[in-house]
């Protein structure tokens, strides 16, 4: 798939999800998620915040590879935290180029920077670092922290029977909010 833009950054893959899903769950989202409900406290059954983070963790990788969520190739990391109060905030690191450093702060000679080594031509290609270390290589990203506190996350009912149904709607409704909130500042960002 193709039709990534300067504001999506995330998008759900429910066919895969359904086409390579076991015959049982029609869900590999949901195998993921049956298997790993020991890792969610009962408490945080019904905390949008914390049942957010979890089920976004699960549905993304390394935990599901490729994931029911994929994230825009440029981005390396976009998951949920808390803050102190333990309120939810979203995390986005982007890989820079160091020519998006301010004139004066880049080096006086020439440095390596992040390769694409695949996707050539592609306009969000994920970077990496370097293979071979010929030279000095400058390897600039930024991390944005966005407060989700007053998104709209989904609640989950706190159910046993609707774990999964309310699994899958908790990483919706943040994908959705991450490309209406968060997408617009990472374009603006970037200079996209």
């Amino acid at each position: 798939m193709s039709d990534w833009n300067p504001t999506t950054l995330v998008r759900v893959d429910r066919e895969y999800d359904r086409r390579n899903a076991d015959t049982r769950s029609g869900s590999r989202f949901g195998s993921y998620i049956s298997a790993r409900t020991a890792e969610l406290d009962e408490e945080d059954r019904t905390d949008r915040a914390e049942f957010t983070a979890w089920a976004w963790r699960i549905a993304t990788p390394p935990v599901m590879s490729p994931g029911y969520i994929d994230i825009r190739p440029d981005l390396p990391k976009l998951t949920f935290t808390r803050d102190e109060d333990g309120d939810p905030v979203l995390e986005v690191v982007m890989a820079l180029s160091h020519r998006a450093l301010a004139r004066e702060h880049r080096p006086g000679y020439e440095v390596g920077d992040w390769e694409a080594p695949y996707g050539c031509g592609e306009r969000y290609r994920q970077l990496w670092v370097p293979a071979y270390i010929k030279r000095t290589a400058v390897l600039a990203s930024a991390t944005m922290l966005v407060p989700a506190k007053d998104w709209d996350l989904f609640v989950p009912s706190g159910g046993a029977e609707q774990l999964v149904d309310d699994a899958q709607l908790a990483v919706e409704t943040a994908a959705r909010l991450i490309n209406e909130y968060v997408g617009p500042q990472i374009a603006d960002l970037l200079g996209e």
